[in-house]
């Protein structure tokens, strides 16, 4: 017997769903995958854009030392 490898799983009507079926379902439920992945791709590209500028602010509030 094989293991799911998926680590994605859902439970519908009290059934638990693995891999394409648990995908299908989800983005279903997310108003289609289109829809998902839009969502998806926003959420990464803020949280990325709040730590290039958090990073980028921690820089810049280091104190320029230098040895004389």
């Amino acid at each position: 017997m094989s293991e799911n490898t998926c680590s994605l799983k859902v439970v519908k009507d009290g059934k638990r769903l693995h891999g394409t079926a648990a995908i299908l379902h989800m983005t279903s439920r997310e108003g289609g995958f289109d829809k998902w992945l839009k969502g998806y791709t926003e959420k990464v590209a803020q949280s990325a854009a709040e730590t290039a500028i958090r990073d980028l602010m921690q820089e810049q509030q280091k104190p320029k030392l230098k040895v004389v």
